[in-house]
C-alpha cells in the first residue's frame, strides 16, 4: 500500500458560513487529492499522515465535521494529541 504525506490543507466555507471544511489536501510535492479522494484512498488501505516540523500524525475517518452541530461528513482529521502543528486541521494552506 501507498503511504501519502500532507503538508498542507486547502478549505472551504461552511454551508453556515460560520467555520471552514478541509476540502482538499496537498502532499509533498504539491499534487492536491480531495477529501472524498483521500477518504476513498484511505478505504482501499493506503496510509496518509500529516507531517510539520518533524511531528507526524495519522489521518482518519470520522463520521462529521469536528464542529458543534455540524454533520457535514464523511470527515478526515487527526488525532488531537501534545503537539499541534501535526493536526490537520492547523497545516499551512495550499
Amino acid at each position: 500500500m501507498t503511504e501519502y504525506i500532507v503538508t498542507r490543507v486547502r478549505k472551504a466555507l461552511s454551508d453556515d458560513a460560520t467555520h471552514r471544511h478541509i476540502s482538499d489536501v496537498c502532499t509533498q510535492g504539491a499534487i492536491r487529492f480531495t477529501r472524498h479522494e483521500v477518504i476513498d484512498s484511505i478505504r482501499e488501505g493506503h496510509s496518509w499522515k500529516t507531517i510539520a516540523d518533524g511531528h507526524i500524525a495519522e489521518i482518519r475517518i470520522v463520521g462529521a465535521c469536528p464542529h458543534d452541530g455540524c454533520a457535514f461528513g464523511p470527515y478526515i482529521a487527526t488525532n488531537p494529541d501534545g503537539n499541534a502543528k501535526d493536526n490537520l486541521e492547523n497545516l499551512d494552506r495550499c
